[in-house]
């Protein structure tokens, strides 16, 4: 359930090698054509039934995906609020800078008690600036979860994040692999980084 093209980590590396843009506002139909074609980020799409989730989230409901004499595994929408990114910097009450950011958590409880939580979706706006970052996920039946981080400006896309956990017997989230992305460079080139947690 979620956004199935994530899976394959090698995503990662064909997002920043195939989805930044140059001359954004010269690019004529044909040439944004022919970025959606090279993009893979571009035909990104949820299954049917994580978008019957989202709505039920969207309502503030809990949605449950696993239950089982251990431990219950569900989601919940914990926030979509506006929020400051510079307390200092308040205009007439509200922030100077407030993307709007939706979150969805995962929750494993046990004994009716929360043992374990994550983010597994948020998507942060931020309007005037242009600039969106998004965290997909997707989750199978063996309780596999991938996390996908991608942000997107005027001058593309770019991979910022993937993960892959596993849920143990115990309800506890387990990291087996990861590719962590930063700017470096002054913000001139993306550095890419995978740690393996598999046989640690």
């Amino acid at each position: 359930m979620g956004t199935p093209q994530i899976i394959n980590k090698k995503l990662v590396k064909d997002i920043n090698d195939n989805c930044w843009i140059d001359g954004y506002f010269s690019y004529t139909d044909k040439d944004w054509e022919k970025y959606r074609k090279r993009c893979k980020l571009s035909t990104f799409s949820s299954n049917q039934s994580f978008k019957k989730i989202f709505e039920e989230l969207q309502k503030n409901k809990i949605v449950y995906l696993y239950q089982s004499k251990q431990f219950n595994i569900y989601l919940k929408k914990t926030t979509d609020t506006d929020i400051c990114l510079v307390e200092e910097k308040q205009l007439e009450g509200e922030c100077a800078i407030s993307p709007t950011k939706f979150i969805i958590t995962m929750f494993i409880e046990s004994s009716s008690k929360i043992i374990n939580q994550l983010i597994v979706y948020y998507n942060e706006d931020y309007g005037s600036d242009m600039a969106q970052v998004t965290l997909d996920f997707y989750i199978d039946k063996q309780l596999n979860i991938w996390l996908f981080e991608h942000l997107l400006v005027e001058e593309g896309a770019s991979a910022t994040l993937w993960q892959h956990y596993k849920i143990n017997t115990k309800g506890k989230f387990n990291l087996l692999d990861e590719i962590k992305c930063q700017f470096e460079n002054g913000g001139l080139k993306l550095v890419c980084k995978n740690k393996n947690f598999k046989n640690k």
